[in-house]
């Protein structure tokens, strides 16, 4: 659970790196374009405005000089629409840049000055006629003009240019700046992905070499359990064989009723051993994969027939009604033997739990393709608890009797699994239960050829 955590940790912060660092790339280049954007439209409009200022200027300037020299009226008139334009540009300047305040007022200055002695001289340039008269005021006054509203107009736009500079420059440092924080947030990335690494392969390592000693050890455990089986089927049912030939010839010769119970007790106690040793093997050979089943055609009638006869004598001694009904015609595809085997367990089970008076039915009948056999019994009933673990290997109920290894209902459900079928059971408290398992039913009988 430690490891867990520090790995969910881990990789929660490597996501949370990896999340920021994609945030500070994005806002990062959001901001640097956008910053360029902004200041690349505003250079543009704001040289074009310029441009058009200069524009604007210069024909002032050329209609200025067209007037003086001619002195016409079309050239005033051409003088003062250019002038008019001129003011109609500078006020959008104005307008568009109002943090340069300072550059357009000289701008405007050196602009009304210039304009302002144009006026004049064409005022003198009427009252003389004659343009040389005017040419000193022209070189003196006029000219240094032009050249203050030109220097104006070249420092504005020097001005424009540092702003688009400066901005630029901005805007590449943040972007440096940006590329840095992704540089070592990925860094960082990479060293947690390094680290969560190292982490899960050493966790990791040390699971294996658990697993392999837990592997190891159960490898240990059951070839121990299988060498325990082996004595027990080898050194144990002769012996077992032989005390149970003995008791029943003793119990047959001896004629002393004092003893009669006892040799019947040894006999008794004998063929319980050879059970219980059958059913380790069973269990031995099932969890293997080593039970051979010889399949063949069985009739129900019969295999149900067998199993009642086992019982009966028990039965009538115990005071419990044993019927067993068979559905007429109907046959399954099993091992007849290992079949018997399950019904005979299922009914000791019954016989174990069912108190005197009762009753147990044995019944078997077609379902669909498969055949359902069922031994319902009049017994107390399962609690709800206890169903879910039935057929467990080992498992014993609270109420079970003692002597048992709790492997009979484990080896009928393996044995019916066997066969392709399913065994399950229903019972409810103070009713008695019922345990039911399926076969594949068996086609009709061939032909004789």
């Amino acid at each position: 659970m430690e490891f867990r955590r520090q790995l969910v940790l881990g990789h929660s912060a490597l996501l949370l790196v990896t999340l920021i660092t994609a945030a500070v790339a994005a806002v990062a280049l959001r901001i640097s374009s956008a910053r360029l954007e902004s200041v690349s439209r505003d250079l543009v409009a704001d040289m074009f405005a310029v441009q058009r200022l200069q524009l604007r200027a210069e024909q002032v300037v050329a209609t200025s000089r067209g007037y003086l020299l001619t002195g016409e009226a079309r050239s005033r008139d051409h003088f003062d629409g250019a002038t008019r334009a001129f003011g109609e540009a500078l006020a959008e300047v104005d307008r568009r840049r109002g943090d340069l305040g300072g550059e357009v007022a000289a701008i405007d200055r050196a602009a009304n000055g210039y304009v302002a002695l144009a006026r004049r001289a064409a005022h003198e340039r009427e009252a003389t006629g004659d343009p040389r008269d005017i040419l000193p005021f022209f070189e003196q006054d006029l000219a240094p003009a032009r050249d203050r509203f030109e220097a104006a107009l070249t420092a504005f736009a020097d001005r424009e240019q540092a702003a688009f500079d400066g901005a630029a420059s901005s805007a590449h440092r943040l972007a440096a700046r940006a590329q840095l924080t992704v540089l070592a947030t990925t860094a960082l990335s990479i060293a947690l992905a390094i680290a969560l690494a190292v982490l899960s392969s050493r966790r990791l390592a040390s699971q294996y070499a658990r697993s392999r000693a837990a592997a190891e050890t159960a490898r240990r455990a059951t070839a121990a359990r299988d060498e325990l089986v082996a004595v027990v089927s080898h050194d144990l049912r002769n012996p077992l064989a032989t005390i149970t030939m003995g008791a029943d010839l003793l119990h047959e010769l001896d004629g002393n009723p004092r003893s009669r119970p006892h040799v019947a007790a040894i006999g008794n106690a004998a063929r319980q051993m050879q059970h219980l040793i059958e059913q380790l093997l069973d269990a031995a050979r099932l969890e293997h994969g080593t039970l051979e089943l010889a399949l063949a055609r069985c009739e129900v009638g019969d295999v149900l027939g067998a199993a009642h006869s086992l019982f009966q004598v028990r039965a009538v001694e115990a005071g419990v009604v044993l019927t067993a009904t068979a559905e007429p015609g109907v046959a399954v595809t099993a091992d007849r033997e290992r079949v018997v085997q399950v019904l005979s367990n299922l009914i000791a089970n019954a016989l174990k739990f069912t108190p005197r008076g009762g009753r147990i039915a044995v019944t078997a009948g077609r379902d669909g393709p498969r055949v359902r056999f069922e031994v319902t019994d009049t017994g107390p009933g399962i609690a709800d608890d206890q169903i879910a673990r039935l057929f467990e290997r080992y498992w014993k109920g609270r109420s079970s009797p003692r002597g048992g290894l709790g492997l009979g209902l484990y080896i009928c459900k393996q044995l019916v699994a066997a066969h392709g079928g399913e065994l399950g059971v229903r019972s409810r408290l103070g009713e008695g239960s019922t345990f039911w398992f399926t076969l594949p039913a068996a086609g009709p009988p061939s032909k004789p050829t």
